[in-house]
């Protein structure tokens, strides 16, 4: 139910042992709006992952090293909704 959440509501909040630990939007809760994000391809060698705050940036550096042929296998992933409610869950513990 976490992605309808996140998808539809305009604030969420996380209770842990009965205690809410936190209230926001989705995008910001739990700093999801400032996370780094993390850029995955499959390079050479096999896959690569870098975790950036300036992902456009390192996307345009890949693109260079490739030549501007296609990056095989390219994401840009930024934490979930269930990854930041999951790490509160546990760090409330």
């Amino acid at each position: 139910y976490l992605d309808e959440a996140e998808r539809l509501a305009d604030r969420v909040g996380v209770i842990a042992d009965g205690r809410i630990v936190a209230v926001d939007t989705p995008a910001m809760l739990g700093g999801r709006g400032t996370a780094a994000a993390t850029v995955s391809w499959r390079g050479p060698n096999g896959p690569e992952h870098i975790s950036t705050d300036a992902p456009t940036k390192v996307v345009r550096d890949i693109a260079d090293s490739f030549g501007g042929a296609e990056i095989p296998e390219l994401v840009v992933s930024r934490p979930t909704l269930e990854d930041v409610y999951l790490q509160m869950i546990g760090a409330a513990k």
